[in-house]
């Protein structure tokens, strides 16, 4: 199988990876408000080739951690894996999308894919803290400390993730319909 690489595809990765830097580390006084998980949703919905959505979150993540630094191994892989799942998750809802005639289920669609990566973050990232620092003791009430200690900042995830996913997809909307619109007044004339 031969890779053929599109360039507006490659233009496409390059504007959202632009604006994902900018973005978070525009937010870098709000902890946990990042654009990284929508973004990866959105490259994983409009572009056609999984690896370039997959690229998205990573060279995001990678570029702007340069910045901030690293952090434990173990939490930052987890970081990286469950920031780019989305992207592979974009496909599926916009086949979702294609099939479905209701825009609330499809915009209700969006929104709890959001909320479930924001959740997903949320169980995976908290476990790989727990597993590999010695903050917690090492059992079920060390982890459950750890779950409720980060509270704060899955509300804050919770908050950008939903602000992201709605900013992105509703301009993306609405940039379709406005596109439509000049396409079908070129067609009337």
């Amino acid at each position: 199988m031969k890779f053929k690489v599109n360039p507006k595809e490659v233009l496409l990765v390059a504007l959202l990876v632009c604006l994902g830097v900018v973005l978070r580390l525009g937010l870098e006084d709000y902890p946990n408000v990042s654009p990284v998980a929508a973004l990866a949703l959105l490259a994983g919905y409009l572009l056609r080739g999984r690896v370039l959505a997959l690229a998205v979150p990573l060279i995001v993540l990678t570029i702007s951690d340069l910045y901030f630094g690293g952090y434990a191994p173990k939490v930052m892989v987890s970081v990286y894996i469950l920031l780019a799942l989305p992207a592979v998750a974009g496909r599926s809802l916009k086949k979702f999308h294609q099939n479905q005639k209701s825009p609330v289920l499809s915009i209700t669609s969006i929104g709890a894919t959001g909320l479930g990566f924001s959740i997903l973050f949320f169980l995976g990232t908290n476990l790989a803290v727990w597993s590999s620092s010695s903050f917690y003791p090492m059992n079920s009430a060390g982890l459950l400390e750890c779950y409720t200690s980060a509270l704060p900042f899955f509300r804050q995830t919770i908050l950008g993730d939903m602000i992201f996913v709605s900013l992105f997809f509703g301009s993306y909307a609405m940039g379709k319909i406005w596109l439509t619109s000049k396409a079908d007044s070129l067609v009337v004339r």
